[in-house]
């Protein structure tokens, strides 16, 4: 990851594959007891786990005993119901075999690394352990906390763990506000809804905390259907009270279990983090600090992602999730950035626009440098090793799959489209970041 960009995910992409799911996911055949060969499309269950690991791994070698328990215990009480497929991030073939021996499952063979690059990428396995479970049969994510399920409920009560909707995780509870006047659910019906992760000891929190304050109360003036709930981490109810007393919004109780299972879903990593989830719950962003501090006037609320962004603070977490392809224009004039804007524009809206159409998850994200180029830029031309290329050009930046692409010359929308359609068709031909 670049060392100054912040990093989260999407929570549980639902994505439709056909009904060869399984052998389209891991390939024909997979490795069983003893290393034999098993058919992929023989796998008799109904809910497959995919299993990111790797036995160089501490916190892998420590989970891996807890998973064997329970895949164990749970298969012997519902045969048929639970599979598990290794995908090695071990070094060599002869440390996967000797941790695959250890395990009671099925395993992708060590030699197909492009299948099981493309699990990584797919499933956005960002680190291991990792454990993604699946719908056998239609190929759909059913969570990507698969092991936090697992310590959570060891006698898998609730398997396969599914995400309960937003709705219902908020409207479990009540909410109250500053004035201690309690609030249900129906305070939320309709409204485009900021979750807030902060607390009262965290300095960045109670500096912006403010100036939010002040975007929220400007556009609930106006008319907008915005509410903010509170998701505390104060230390103890004093000081929860105390900061709730000068927010204008509302908030889950101090202590609400509700707050730990909304950090999880949101893979919140630090704080403050704002994430702003649309009238039906779905996520709109998961960066919502950014992206007020670069609009305290709220002109763009809800805040809706773009086809193309300025390369900028705000935008840069995206590096770290997706593949992005950045326009760098010959220099930081405004004509020069302008043609490369052009250029980008409709090969990004119609590239979001057919992933829209075809119910797919968007892969690529479209992005170019502006005129008031920050160290951001510097950072990225550094960090896939970039100093010697002559601008402008076009870098497709893969960093879940540690890849890149670089195009020298002008930035075209020819340019555009052919480095998207390939990308997109698999011809693309990608090197290592460092190469």
């Amino acid at each position: 990851h670049l060392s100054n960009l912040s990093h989260h995910t999407t929570l549980f992409a639902t994505e439709k594959i056909n009904m060869s799911a399984l052998t389209d996911l891991f390939g024909p055949t997979l490795l069983g007891a003893e290393g034999k060969t098993v058919n992929t499309a023989d796998l008799k269950a109904d809910v497959v786990g995919i299993y990111f690991s790797a036995h160089w791994c501490g916190p892998c070698r420590g989970f891996t005993p807890s998973l064997a328990s329970f895949y164990k215990d749970f298969e012997a009480k519902n045969p048929g119901k639970f599979e598990i497929v290794f995908a090695s991030s071990d070094r060599d073939q002869a440390a996967f075999d000797g941790y695959f021996g250890e395990m009671p499952w099925k395993a992708l063979p060590f030699a197909e690394r492009d299948i099981k690059n493309k699990l990584s990428k797919k499933f956005k396995c960002n680190g291991i352990p990792y454990l993604v479970l699946v719908d056998a049969k239609t190929g759909e994510t059913i969570t990507s906390e698969g092991r936090m399920a697992v310590m959570r409920d060891p006698q898998g009560a609730d398997f396969p763990w599914r995400p309960k909707a937003l709705a219902e995780v908020l409207g479990s509870g009540k909410l109250v506000d500053g004035k201690g006047t309690e609030y249900g659910p129906e305070v939320l019906k309709g409204k485009v809804i900021g979750l807030y992760f902060s607390a009262h000891w965290c300095p960045p929190c109670r500096a912006w905390t403010p100036e939010f304050a002040k975007t929220y109360s400007k556009l609930v003036g106006e008319g907008k259907n915005f509410e903010v709930v509170f998701c505390s981490s104060d230390r103890d109810e004093a000081s929860f009270k105390e900061y709730l007393g000068e927010m204008p919004w509302k908030a889950l109780p101090f202590g609400d279990k509700r707050k730990d299972e909304l950090s999880q879903r949101f893979k919140v990593e630090g704080i403050p983090t704002l994430v702003v989830v649309d009238e039906t719950g779905t996520t709109i962003t998961t960066n919502g600090r950014m992206a007020l501090q670069g609009d305290p006037e709220g002109k763009e609320f809800p805040w809706l992602p773009k086809p193309l962004n300025e390369l900028t603070g705000a935008s840069a977490s995206g590096l770290n999730e997706s593949a992005q392809l950045v326009g760098f224009a010959a220099d930081g004039s405004e004509t020069a950035v302008q043609t490369v804007k052009e250029a980008m524009s409709p090969v990004a809206a119609e590239y979001v626009e057919a992933q829209k159409r075809a119910g797919k998850e968007q892969e690529l994200g479209f992005m170019f440098v502006g005129e008031d180029e920050d160290d951001i830029a510097a950072e990225v031309v550094r960090f896939a090793s970039l100093k010697k290329a002559a601008r402008p050009f076009l870098l497709l930046l893969d960093i879940p799959s540690q890849q890149k692409y670089l195009l020298e010359g002008p930035v075209t929308e020819e340019a555009v489209r052919k480095v998207c359609d390939e990308f997109v068709s698999g011809k693309l031909q990608l090197v290592g970041l460092r190469g």
